[in-house]
C-alpha cells in the first residue's frame, strides 16, 4: 500500500488561496495606513491653535507655580523622557 499524496500536499497550514487572501488583506491595510499617515502629515495643523502657548520650564518650581496658578481647571502634565 502506497500513499498517493505527496508530503507537500499533506503539510499543515492554510491552503494557498487563503494565503493569497491574507497577503492582499495585509497589503490593503498597509496602504490604508500609509494614506492616513500621509494625509495627517500634509493636511494636519502646522501650528498650535490661537490662544495656545508653550511654556518653557526651567525647574520643578516653575512647574509647580504654573500648576497651582490654574487651580480649579483641568490640568494634564505629560513628561517625556529620552531613556
Amino acid at each position: 500500500m502506497t500513499d498517493s499524496q505527496s508530503p507537500a500536499a499533506s503539510a499543515p497550514g492554510p491552503p494557498p488561496r487563503s494565503r493569497r487572501v491574507t497577503a492582499v488583506f495585509l497589503a490593503v491595510c498597509l496602504l490604508a495606513f500609509a494614506l492616513i499617515m500621509a494625509g495627517l502629515h500634509f493636511l494636519g495643523p502646522r501650528s498650535a491653535p490661537p490662544g495656545m502657548t508653550m511654556a518653557d520650564l526651567h525647574g520643578v518650581a516653575d512647574l509647580q507655580a504654573r500648576f497651582n496658578a490654574d487651580r480649579g481647571q483641568p490640568r494634564l502634565v505629560v513628561i517625556f523622557s529620552p531613556t
